[in-house]
Formats: structure tokens, C-alpha cells, sequence
């Protein structure tokens, strides 16, 4: 009787593991509870977690999908995806701030900027 309810408990952990929400919770939990500063669009001001940076119109879909599957494999830690994410929108945001400019920028183009005027 004892070896058939320790087979019991064996089964019941072994399908408790097999199942993919319970391994999927903690992976968005973290990225919901980590937070950065992005100085950049609205964002800028506000701390904001990495799930809501991922989520944000920044992120396209299909990278989105693909750094929640290499963090959810293992493949990427929870500091690189923050950098990776943090960076697009970062760089994202300030591509769209240029375009709404109507200059370009200051930084746009130094060289053409600085010959026209003087």
C-alpha cells in the first residue's frame, strides 16, 4: 500500500511539472513586478514595469513574442530582456520624436544643420 501511494504522489508531481501555466505565472509575474525609468514618450517620468514596456505600441508583436519564448526557455535572464526591451523603446521613441519634429531634430543631420545657417 505504502509503494502505491508514493507512486500516487510521483504521478500527481510529475503532471503538476508537465503543466505550462503554472511555469508560465512566475516568468510574467516577474516581468509585471520589475521596473524601470525610461526617460522617453509616455513613459517618461514614470517608473514602468518590463511587462508593460513589452505590451507597449513600441514592442512589434513578433518581438514581443520572441523574447517572451527565449525568457521562458531559459534562454535570455530577466536583466538581459529588460536591457533588450528598455533599449528598443528607448530608441523607438526617440525615432518617432524626430519624425513628429519638423526640422528633423538638432541631431537629425549635424553637418547639413550647421552649414545652412552660418
Amino acid at each position: 500500500i505504502k509503494v502505491k501511494g508514493s507512486d500516487k504522489d510521483a504521478v500527481t508531481v510529475a503532471g503538476e511539472e508537465d503543466d505550462k501555466p503554472p511555469k508560465e505565472e512566475p516568468c510574467e509575474t516577474a516581468l509585471k513586478t520589475t521596473v524601470v525609468d525610461v526617460e522617453v514618450g509616455e513613459f517618461q517620468g514614470h517608473r514602468v514595469s518590463v511587462w508593460d514596456l513589452l505590451h507597449s505600441q513600441y514592442i512589434p508583436e513578433e518581438n514581443r513574442k520572441e523574447l517572451l519564448e527565449l525568457y521562458e526557455a531559459g534562454e535570455l535572464t530577466l536583466e538581459q530582456v529588460k536591457t533588450i526591451v528598455t533599449t528598443i523603446v528607448t530608441k523607438a521613441a526617440a525615432a518617432r520624436a524626430e519624425q513628429k519634429s519638423p526640422l528633423g531634430g538638432p541631431e537629425a543631420e549635424p553637418t547639413g544643420t550647421e552649414a545652412e545657417p552660418t
